[in-house]
């Protein structure tokens, strides 16, 4: 999209040169040397120009046009317009003294052509920024309900009956032995997990509380699951558990944890888990030890989809570490609602 932005500047500039060019008629460059003596005004005038366009697309358009500052942008403009006017008014005054000898011109010779000219490029660029910003808003709008179909379809499509399915789980509940007191406690764990997932996690934004409630059940039922070498730690601390997080955003990091943990018994096999909450800011850590061998732990589809829900969803509002060191794959995450 930025490509398509500086193609429609190169064109400006273009356009621009082409002009000069073609008003190298009005002067009198009939010998070689003054063409040269030409090519070199374009040259510099060009630069001069540029320096004018740059400074109204990098400060003047981002830090108070998009902010609304409307008085200070239209002051700023002006300002600059007048900088441009006079050094244009000095240098043309170069030209025809020193370069093209013909007859001396004042400094303030063409100041109102020289000024329209260059208030007319800048609120052109003006509006070549404005329009392409609201291209590629619109762009992103697009793609986000494209995406947004998508996900929808994909689950629809995947999606079973949750009536079907939890009845069938409370008739395999009824069904275990009352002494087994583990497997009883892993079939509820179970069927909060996917109640979480189908009913109450369609949603863009959960409170704390029943997010960490559900990665609970999970750490809980995949500890069930482990082998005793397999150290599993949870640690949740949080000040507020109303505070509003996107439903799910850590999973695929814990399921990454469980789904590549060291399971030998030549070494530690840790998974160690903490999120803490303080004044709406997150942080959330999560190591578990791995072999070399495994090379999926590196990523996978759950992590970019991990990456791009955040880019998504906080940008510029996170922070992401995923680094391996010493045979621990450690992430830690820090987000601001």
């Amino acid at each position: 999209m930025h490509l398509k932005r500086y193609t429609y500047y190169l064109l400006f500039f273009a356009a621009y040169i082409g002009a000069l060019v073609i008003e190298k008629p009005t002067y009198s460059v009939n010998t070689v040397q003054a063409c040269f003596s030409y090519m070199f005004t374009v040259i510099v005038h060009f630069f001069i120009f540029a320096l004018m366009i740059t400074a109204s697309s990098s400060l003047l358009i981002p830090y108070l046009l998009e902010k609304r500052r409307f008085g200070l942008y239209f002051a700023g403009l002006i300002a600059l317009t007048l900088l441009y006017t006079f050094f244009i008014g000095h240098y043309n005054q170069f030209i025809h003294g020193v370069l093209i000898h013909d007859e001396p011109i004042d400094t303030s010779s063409g100041f109102w052509e020289n000024f329209v000219y260059a208030l007319c490029c800048s609120v052109i660029t003006s509006m070549l920024y404005i329009t392409q910003k609201w291209a590629e808003q619109e762009e992103q709008v697009k793609n986000s309900r494209i995406n947004q179909l998508q996900t929808e379809l994909k689950y629809l499509r995947s999606q079973i009956n949750p009536h079907f399915l939890f009845n069938g789980l409370n008739t395999v509940y009824g069904y275990i032995d009352m002494g087994n007191r583990q497997a009883r406690d892993m079939m509820v764990q179970f069927s909060d997990l996917l109640r979480y997932n189908l009913y109450e996690a369609d949603v863009d934004l959960i409170a704390l509380e029943k997010e960490v409630k559900y990665l609970q059940n999970y750490v809980a039922l995949q500890k069930a699951r482990s082998n005793d070498n397999v150290e599993v730690s949870l640690k949740v601390n949080y000040q507020n558990g109303g505070t509003k997080i996107a439903p799910l955003i850590f999973m695929a990091f814990v399921e990454n944890a469980f789904k590549y943990a060291s399971r030998g018994d030549n070494g530690a096999n840790t998974i160690n888990i903490s999120l803490r909450e303080e004044a709406g800011l997150i942080d959330f850590t999560c190591d578990n030890s791995y072999d070399e061998s495994e090379e999926a732990v590196s990523g996978g589809i759950g992590l970019n989809n991990a990456v791009r829900r955040l880019e998504l969803l906080y940008k510029d509002r996170y922070q992401l570490d995923i680094k391996k060191e010493l045979n621990v794959y450690h992430v830690h995450l820090m987000l601001r609602p």
